[in-house]
């Protein structure tokens, strides 16, 4: 009997990002076991992060279209060889059709989907790849800590529908189990689920509640997202976001995407519950000095 492939395509999304791959990427390269590959998707910082990454891994120019430049090199360690592949996009593309196009280009059965402000452990990715060994599961989360913030834990959540809203939240534990999604900022997926759904949908542009969305499509087809505490990394969550569109634009779009999710996966019931309390939301913002 053929013994399964369980080999890891590490999927990072990018931007102006040379910095925080400086600081990350050796935790990744770490945890990673011979036959992973990684794919790093970049939507901004070509140059910077370019002449790094060709110092330190030999990029050579592989292919390129009318959609981006793809560059191929090689990590060898002892006996593990990690294929490096950097994606250099041509027009801006934000964080979901980013991550999108690196699992397209991804060629391992598993993808690991990390944000380039996340440093993983060495035992990260051998604690989550076996979960995959059971058919129905999508994705597995990981325990996050923020050392910006004194290791504040999160990476299980929870999900519910009050006053007319899905409401969203970090988990009330953090024992090994189902979660409401798995982030966007480090879980693995299955690759094969991931295309079937489409991968993140694109009306969540440019960021925020695109990995709910996909971890809840998944549910709903009967597959499994789960979260492990022992695969660990931390994470300083939003860095890059912040830089860009600023804490009141982040507060902004997560509203705004709240409620096309809302209206996305509602019923009849909570779609009348959805109007009749858009008034009381309104009001609620409106205190907050988020716009609607």
């Amino acid at each position: 009997m053929k013994k399964k492939n369980y080999t890891v395509s590490v999927v990072i999304p990018t931007y102006y990002g040379r910095k925080l791959l400086e600081k990350n990427f050796s935790s990744v390269l770490i945890s990673l076991r011979d036959g992973d590959e990684v794919v790093i998707v970049d939507d901004g910082g070509f140059k910077e992060t370019l002449m790094w990454l060709k110092k330190s891994f030999k990029l050579k120019k592989s292919v390129e279209n009318n959609d981006y430049v793809l560059y191929l090199g090689e990590y060898q360690q002892a006996k593990k060889k990690v294929e490096i592949i950097y994606v250099v996009n041509k027009t801006n593309l934000r964080f979901a059709a980013n991550s999108n196009l690196g699992v397209k280009l991804a060629k391992n059965p598993l993808i690991f989907l990390v944000n380039d402000d996340v440093s993983t452990y060495p035992d990260t990715i051998k604690k989550l790849a076996p979960h995959f060994k059971d058919k129905n599961v999508f994705a597995v989360g990981c325990l996050e800590f923020d050392h910006e913030h004194n290791g504040a834990k999160s990476g299980k959540n929870k999900l519910w529908f009050e006053r007319g809203m899905f409401i969203h939240s970090r988990g009330d534990d953090f024992e090994f189990g189902p979660t409401a999604w798995a982030s966007g900022g480090s879980a693995m997926f299955s690759r094969d689920k991931w295309l079937k759904i489409g991968g993140f949908d694109l009306a969540y542009y440019p960021a925020y509640w695109e990995d709910i969305d996909l971890s809840y499509t998944a549910r709903k087809k009967g597959w499994k997202v789960l979260f492990n505490p022992e695969a660990k990394v931390s994470h300083n969550h939003e860095t890059t976001n912040i830089n860009v569109f600023k804490q009141r634009k982040i507060e902004q779009m997560s509203w705004r995407h709240a409620n096309i999710f809302t209206w996305k996966y509602a019923d009849i019931w909570q779609k009348i519950a959805y109007l009749l309390w858009k008034p009381y939301w309104w009001v609620q913002r409106k205190r907050t000095k988020i716009k609607l």
